[in-house]
């Protein structure tokens, strides 16, 4: 196995922001999510909780509520506007405006006809959503203070608020509020503040509160049932299942409290609602609880997305996602040897390190030539979040797309050996009429064509000038797009061009001769990653349940080897979580497929044979590999490193070097507010 001297890189700050709400859709079986810095994400949960879309923020823009409606994503926030989503464009469709200040909270009823949001002055305010559309509807009558949750009876005819001080119980039809249930304060001069409401069919609230109690009241007599001191501070959020015999609550008090409805004794039929379990997963404040089937999932500041099996299976009944984007925002220029890192409104560049020093040791740390020097930091025009980017190889063509185009820049690297080489930059101000904003780019390996993956599905090809480009071709499938494309890959020799979308459709385009040129076999999984092997017309896909495909171009077939490697996939291999999301080839044998996640990389040797069932690719509790030379394991295709996390990017240069970008959990967490203190045993 070959042996590679690596860039360590531990400069890149990216930062995960916190989770704000949770919206899941049944049908799809679709998780939204909103971020602090206003970004949405769609995670699939069929797929094993892949991170499938990522819509842009803003800065002045901030998500407060997030609804499924009709297969259709809503989100309502501080502008007052409740906004339409575009899931093919990843972009605003439509909004509305709430004609009553910021929007708190957001509710739709049970046939899916109409939303309900609780707005700052006091307005509940319905939309219609039928005909594919949203329109202002009306506002019920206006309360004294602001409305911050907001839930909708199944009956349709019962809308169930929470605000300061009291709940109160509408009636949709005459918009009059029928009841108010007033709650006590723990101190006469500190207002209570209903976080969090839900209703059942029975009618049942269930309301969560800033005393830290999550109580259960009677809507019809508007009398309390029973309440709990489930949490040391405020309850920001409860919610209850489908079969309504199970509640969770959460807050600044981290803790998963469930409460079952059972029977106060055996063979009775009087039931009540009984605290059953504490889980301690978050170790700051959750924000968002929502059910996704027989899941619990939850949110906040800490950035991790949490999900819960409610049933006993086999395995780990919880799991904690990272908040690591699916897509890389580290790019390589090989040739130059210059990182270009993605930020949410700038882009950096850094020229790497260097030494003339090697070792036979393992993981001994070389003593640096030249340090690594950063070079450029550009901003995105008007402050505008950046969708993607792309670097030439040879470093001296940069492009990003922003939701409103795609902009050019010609860089000039002078001095390159010093330690502060002279840099300029050119902004290629024409822009090719019929030129769309782009999901994915990608300069050919010589520099002169810019491919993009447009927002609307299809694939443009750009001639690259300092002065006029050109719009060379735009690619269009005869079938309907019904989903954006998330990977685009190109063949060093600049032939051939790949892209995978949502729907696992891959289509390969003759970049030369403008046409489409084959499509691969549709999977039943997403594609998550995929690259052109550089010696042959031959590409490698993964997918989101770990399988591997080679694919033969010109022969429109898999090849012998992926045949093979899939009748002897490895069950642990199968078993993996993360998802591959970056495949590259070792320069010195193009047989070896490194591909990496965030926890590890592997080499895969396609001359090596297939490692039998009962082999261990490595071993889980102590995540190293097992099966190094003279442990008796025997040599097989996989060889694994772990030695880095999160592991962001890992791209191979033309020599014996690797580039591994590292973000470690400390790094991550190290700018996060305070979590709330709380006495633990022992301290």
């Amino acid at each position: 196995m070959a042996e590679f001297r690596v860039h360590h890189i531990r400069f890149f700050e990216y930062v995960p922001k916190a989770i704000h709400c949770l919206a899941y859709e049944e049908a799809s079986e679709r998780l939204a999510l909103s971020r602090s810095d206003g970004s949405v994400e769609i995670w699939s949960i069929e797929d094993n909780w892949y991170q499938e879309k990522v819509l842009p923020g803003s800065a002045s823009s901030s998500v407060e509520a997030i609804v499924w409606c009709q297969q259709r994503l809503f989100t309502a926030g501080l502008n007052g506007d409740v906004t339409e989503h575009d899931l093919l464009q990843l972009a605003p469709k439509a909004s509305v405006s709430s004609n009553a200040g910021a929007v708190w909270c957001l509710t739709v009823n049970r046939s899916q006809t109409y939303a309900a949001a609780g707005t700052e002055e006091g307005c509940i305010v319905l939309f219609d959503m039928k005909d594919n559309s949203i329109q202002y509807d009306r506002a019920l009558d206006k309360q004294e203070g602001r409305i911050l949750s907001i839930a909708w009876h199944v009956g349709e005819e019962t809308i169930v608020t929470g605000s300061i001080d009291n709940i109160r119980i509408w009636n949709v039809r005459s918009g009059h509020a029928t009841q108010r249930i007033t709650l006590g304060r723990q101190d006469s001069n500190k207002e209570t503040i209903v976080w969090s409401v839900a209703v059942t069919s029975d009618m049942t609230i269930i309301s969560g509160d800033s005393r830290g109690k999550t109580s259960f009241w009677n809507g019809k007599q508007g009398t309390l049932i029973k309440h709990y001191q489930s949490h040391k501070a405020d309850v920001l959020s409860v919610c209850v299942n489908k079969d309504e015999d199970c509640v969770f609550s959460s807050g600044i008090d981290p803790s998963l409290v469930q409460f079952e409805y059972t029977p106060t004794q055996d063979e009775s039929d009087w039931k009540m609602w009984v605290r059953s379990s504490i889980r301690s997963q978050h170790t700051h404040d959750v924000r968002a609880v929502t059910f996704a089937g027989d899941c619990v999932i939850t949110g906040g500041v800490d950035c991790y997305l949490i999900f819960n099996q409610l049933e006993k299976r086999k395995g780990k009944m919880w799991r904690k996602i990272p908040a690591l984007p699916s897509m890389s925002p580290v790019h390589v220029a090989k040739a130059a040897k210059i990182v270009m890192f993605q930020y949410a409104d700038y882009l950096e560049l850094w020229r790497l390190g260097s030494t003339n020093k090697t070792s036979d040791k393992s993981g001994e740390i070389l003593p640096l030539k030249t340090n690594p020097v950063k070079l450029l930091q550009l901003k995105s025009k008007g402050g505008e979040t950046i969708v993607c980017c792309a670097l030439s190889d040879n470093a001296e063509w940069l492009a990003y797309s922003d939701t409103e185009a795609v902009r050019l820049y010609q860089i000039t690297i002078e001095d390159t050996e010093v330690i502060s080489p002279q840099i300029s930059v050119n902004r290629v101000r024409y822009s090719p009429p019929g030129t769309k904003p782009a999901h994915r780019l990608a300069f050919t390996r010589n520099a002169t064509n810019l491919v993009s993956a447009a927002s609307d599905g299809c694939v443009q090809l750009l001639a690259v000038d300092a002065v006029q480009p050109t719009l060379l071709h735009t690619f269009v499938n005869d079938a309907e797009i019904s989903e954006p494309i998330h990977l685009l890959a190109l063949s060093v020799d600049g032939k051939y061009a790949a892209t995978a979308d949502h729907s696992s459709n891959i289509h390969v385009y003759s970049i030369r001769k403008h046409k489409h040129v084959c499509s691969l076999p549709r999977y039943s999984a997403q594609p998550t990653a995929l690259a052109f092997n550089p010696e042959h017309a031959n590409i490698v896909v993964a997918y989101s349940d770990q399988k591997i495909v080679e694919y033969s171009v010109p022969g429109m077939e898999y090849t012998v080897w992926s045949r093979q490697f899939n009748k002897h996939v490895h069950p642990q291999w199968t078993r993996r979580h993360s998802k591959i999301t970056h495949i590259t080839f070792s320069p010195q044998n193009r047989d070896q497929i490194i591909l990496h996640d965030e926890q590890m990389f592997c080499i895969l040797d396609k001359t090596q044979p297939f490692p039998s069932p009962d082999t261990k690719l490595y071993n889980k509790s102590a995540w190293q590999m097992e099966c190094q030379p003279g442990q008796g394991q025997g040599q097989h295709c996989f060889h694994i490193c772990s030695k880095f996390k999160y592991l962001l990017y890992l791209e191979v240069l033309q020599d014996d070097w690797l580039v591994a970008v590292e973000r470690t959990p400390m790094a991550m967490t190290e700018n996060f507010p305070p979590s709330l203190k709380q006495k633990k045993f022992g301290t």
